[in-house]
């Protein structure tokens, strides 16, 4: 709820923003300068909360270098589009009705102005994505379970190459039934996760990013932490980074050397690795 306000809040300072500036600097009455702040407001909102969507949902947890380069496409991609929204709402907004409709460029000095004005805008649009991950990281607890301690006699796992061959822990494989519960803290309040809406879980580092059918959570627990405890008859390890919820597979298919691709119920797909490959084509019958 609060990001939604922050994102109303900011929402009417770009459009009070624009309405100001396009009133002072054109000299424009008061409809025109507003139907202004409008046409440039809509296409910051638009691809702004795609750009923060890929920034949050593909972009974070990645290598620095590869989330840079990332952000050169984007940053282009945003610029391009807001501008060619931007000119055509200008056009339906001053062309007085259907007939008098035109999409007109802007001058050569104008358009180098607007995508200054749009790098700029791509680039507060990028910090304050990396503030909210931020921002998740200290107001969402660990996601802890029910008990603190894993189950007796779990084996201990450390990161393993990609393709490194993963075995359970042994003894009894299955997962205790006292540490299926787990709580997340948002705000002082905690509150359970259903573990059966839990689609996949991704690592990064000494987090986790948990993708749940109604939302994510990111929270300070590892994927081996989480390895130890969950039910491997429900859970696999398809990747160094990724567990998934078997039971939230939708399909697969191959991906090249050996390797799968998991379509999930929410949409994602996620590339397995061979290792990970050969864990679900085991439970192939």
């Amino acid at each position: 709820m609060k990001q939604r306000h922050f994102d109303l809040l900011a929402i009417a300072g770009v459009f009070v923003g624009y309405s100001i500036t396009i009133r002072l600097a054109l000299q424009l009455d008061v409809r025109e300068s507003l139907l202004g702040g409008v046409a440039n407001t809509i296409p910051v909102v638009i691809f702004g909360a795609m750009v923060r969507r890929i920034i949050l949902g593909k972009l974070m947890g990645k290598p620095a270098a590869i989330q840079l380069l990332a952000h050169l496409p984007l940053c282009a991609a945003f610029s391009t589009l807001s501008y060619g929204l931007l000119i055509v709402l200008l056009g339906l907004f001053n062309g007085g009705g259907p007939s008098g409709f035109l999409v007109k460029p802007f001058s050569p000095g104008g358009l180098a102005w607007q995508s200054l004005e749009n790098v700029t805008t791509y680039a507060l649009i990028a910090a304050m994505s990396y503030l909210q991950a931020q921002r998740g990281r200290h107001d969402t607890a660990p996601l802890t379970p029910s008990l603190a301690a894993p189950a007796p006699g779990a084996a201990e796992l450390t990161p393993q190459p990609e393709d490194a061959p993963w075995h359970a822990p042994s003894g009894d494989t299955r997962a205790d039934p006292e540490l299926s519960r787990y709580f997340v803290r948002i705000g002082d309040e905690l509150r359970p996760i259903d573990m059966d809406t839990v689609v996949s879980i991704a690592g990064a580092d000494d987090y986790a990013e948990v993708q749940t059918l109604s939302g994510k959570h990111l929270v300070r627990m590892t994927l081996a932490d989480f390895t130890r405890s969950l039910d491997p008859a429900k859970y696999a390890r398809v990747h160094r980074s990724w567990i998934v919820n078997v039971d939230r597979i939708a399909r697969a298919e191959p991906a090249g050397g050996g390797r799968l691709l998991l379509h999930m119920e929410t949409g994602q797909t996620i590339s397995t690795s061979r290792t990970g490959a050969r864990l679900l084509r085991d439970r192939v019958i």
